[in-house]
């Protein structure tokens, strides 16, 4: 008999399940589209528990029992409902919980993806050892987790780390066109710096152009196009203090860069320890993530280990 231990990520484009041993050790994995299970009534409810079932009939061998299932999903949960969230709709937490610990007779744990991805990096990641660590995600939207004292903090209201919420303050923007603050805006800095800031700003100052994904307007910004170079460098002027702001407040020894944008901030990271370094009286290391887009997944196994 083995004990299986279930780990899903739940993103915007796509669904992942991986199933590992009590070793960590992934025995299988299965990706599906998210199509338009966050338009229906309980859809993104339903196609978490189906790729679960799929996933779980495709590794276990007779005798097998599933020993707990983490879920991480892109939005905090907080008294078994849904909170701060852009995109996903569709999803009753706590039934989500409850169905599937019955159907499987284990613990479900139900977390934010980006607190996932700060447990997988302290896995199997960058930060391996390393405690306290900022964990910073820059992806279509912003977030951060503070890994401190074995495990992830979470706050009042498992919404520590909620850095997309911070206010740049009225009247400062050192990048008139490209963003304007406004102090009753939620999600100021998430705006001015993610795939989805980046994104409005580029077609912003350039009116009717197509629009580019994050990642193409870093290929452009590399390839020497000015435009992409600005709106970067606009949204950094914003990020750059938040890190700061990070760093000082929770004195990390290191500070992990990972999501989909960080992919593409490797010319930027000398300028990133640099800004740091000069405004943090004890400045951590800064790395980007070692596990790209698996951080997650394996974060969301680990959170089904019970750690």
């Amino acid at each position: 008999m083995r004990l299986l231990y279930i780990g899903v990520d739940c993103g915007g484009t796509s669904l992942r399940a991986a199933a590992a041993g009590p070793s960590g050790t992934v025995l299988g994995e299965l990706v599906v589209p998210t199509g338009d299970a966050q338009e229906r009534e309980n859809g993104l409810g339903q196609a978490i528990a189906s790729l679960i079932a799929d996933l779980v009939a495709e590794v276990s061998e007779e005798g097998d029992l599933v020993g707990g299932i983490g879920v991480g999903l892109p939005f905090v949960c907080w008294e078994g409902k849904a909170w701060l969230y852009r995109n996903v709709r569709a999803l009753d937490p706590g039934r989500l919980q409850a169905e599937l610990s019955a159907r499987y007779g284990c613990p479900t744990m139900l977390e934010n993806d980006v607190k996932c991805a700060a447990l997988g990096e302290s896995w199997l990641g960058v930060a391996r050892g390393v405690d306290p660590f900022v964990f910073v995600n820059l992806g279509t939207g912003l977030s951060s987790a503070f890994f401190l004292g074995g495990r992830v903090y979470r706050g009042a209201h498992g919404a520590a780390g909620e850095i997309a919420f911070l206010s740049l303050g009225a009247g400062n923007d050192p990048s008139p066109g490209t963003f304007v603050p406004a102090v009753d805006r939620l999600g100021a800095l998430e705006e001015a710096f993610s795939g989805v800031g980046l994104g409005a700003a580029y077609r912003r100052l350039s009116p009717g152009a197509e629009a580019l994904d994050a990642q193409e307007i870093f290929h452009r910004a590399e390839a020497g196009e000015a435009l992409a170079r600005n709106v970067i460098d606009s949204g950094m002027a914003h990020l750059l203090p938040a890190l700061a702001n990070l760093a000082t407040a929770l004195d990390p020894s290191l500070l992990v860069l990972g999501g989909g944008i960080a992919r593409g901030l490797g010319p930027w990271l000398p300028s990133i320890e640099a800004y740091v370094g000069r405004l943090t009286p004890f400045p951590p290391a800064v790395m980007l993530s070692g596990l790209g887009g698996r951080a997650g997944l394996l974060g969301a196994i680990r959170l089904a280990m019970g750690v």
